[in-house]
Formats: C-alpha cells, sequence, structure tokens
C-alpha cells in the first residue's frame, strides 16, 4: 500500500520549478537511497516529499494518519538552545501531544530505550551542543525512532559519521527497517546500503531511477 507519493510533481521555490514531472511512491517496507550532486535538487525534493515545500504544480499524497518522521542534517540545527540529549529525543514522543506536556515514567523508559539502540544512554544529561557531530546525528535518529514512523525521511545521515558511528548507525537503520518502516535517504555515498534497496539520481532537473 502506497503510504506517500508524488504524481507528474514539479518541485522548486516560490513557483520556479527545480526539479520536473516527478513520479514517486513509498510503500511499506521500502529503502529508497536518493544520489546527486550539490545543487542537484535533493534536499528540494525530500522538503517537497515532506510538504515543508509547496508544490509548484502537481500532486501530494499521503496515507491517513500517516506517522511521517524526518532526520534533517544536524548541521541545519541551532546546537545553541541550551537542550539536553534527552529533550531532543523526547521531541519525538510530542505528535499529538500539547507542547512541552511533562512525560509519564513511559515516555522517559522509551527515551532511554531509543538512546540505548543507538549506543548514546550513557549520555542522556549532556547538552545537544556540546555533542559531536556524528553524536549528533545519533541522536537525531533515536528522537525519530521514538515516533515510530511509517516513512523515515533522512538528508544526509552519514556524512559526520567515523566507522564505528556509521556502524551503529546502519544497525539501527537496519533494526528500524525491519520493524515495518520505509525508509528514505538522500546521500553522496554509494556503498554500504542493502542489496535490496532501490537507488535513483536527481540530475538536470529529473529523479530517476538508477
Amino acid at each position: 500500500m502506497s503510504l506517500l507519493a508524488l504524481h507528474s510533481a514539479c518541485l522548486g521555490h516560490r513557483g520556479r520549478a527545480v526539479l520536473n514531472d516527478v513520479n514517486f511512491k513509498v510503500s511499506s517496507d521500502d529503502w529508497h537511497i536518493f544520489h546527486g550532486a550539490n545543487g542537484a535538487g535533493k534536499s528540494t525534493f525530500l522538503r517537497s516529499l515532506i510538504g515543508l515545500l509547496p508544490l509548484v504544480s502537481g500532486r501530494r499524497e499521503t496515507a491517513s494518519d500517516l506517522r511521517l518522521a524526518s532526520l534533517p542534517q544536524a548541521a541545519s540545527l541551532d546546537a545553541i538552545f541550551p537542550v539536553t540529549v534527552a529533550d531532543v529525543v523526547g521531541m519525538g514522543l510530542w505528535h499529538g501531544r500539547k507542547l512541552f506536556q511533562r512525560q509519564t515514567a513511559a515516555d522517559c523508559d522509551q527515551v532511554a530505550a531509543q538512546l540505548k539502540r543507538v549506543g548514546l544512554e550513557a549520555h542522556q544529561g549532556r547538552l545537544f551542543a556540546e555533542m559531536s557531530g556524528g553524536q549528533k546525528q545519533s541522536v537525531l535518529l533515536a528522537r525519530a525512532m521514538c515516533a515510530q514512523p511509517q516513512v523515515l525521511i533522512l538528508d544526509e545521515p552519514t556524512t559526520a559519521l567515523d566507522t564505528a558511528s556509521r556502524a551503529q548507525f546502519d544497525q539501527s537503520l537496519h533494526e528500524l527497517h525491519a520493524s515495518g518502516t520505509a525508509l528514505v535517504i538522500a546521500t553522496h555515498e554509494h556503498e554500504g546500503w542493502p542489496e535490496d534497496s532501490t537507488h535513483w539520481v536527481i540530475e538536470a532537473g529529473r529523479v530517476r531511477d538508477e
């Protein structure tokens, strides 16, 4: 069943298309990898798919009550705001709740469990701003996993990871995918992805399968 789709969509900014005639759909258990040079339109594609950018034309379709989560590039976040690692992960539980609603004991257990999955359970009380780039990416993945998404969209998630962190991150992604979450990833890296993942190329204003 299709969870999220773009139909004959032109994607861009302020009415000017960057990508044309995009047809794409995400179904349960999918694993999509998007490649493209800097400036090719990968982030525009992801933001349009999430719904953060209005389409220039065409149609975006989502399943009823879709649980959609995204993992932005850690460098795009303001790390000055004094929140702890646990605070950031707990934001994944906000869907359908009042802003800043007090966390329950079960919520705290969920935050701790997701941090353990990404190997950062010992860092709950540290400030997010103090974490390394790779650690921030893992914290954001734990936040996304708290939301129990049907679809998770990731923008350059492995850029700041060293070899050990990449292995831990990949394991977490595989566990998330095995639980039924569909993954959509934009990356410069061509190696290290599952053999059954579907690869796409964004170039010259088009999105095509590789």
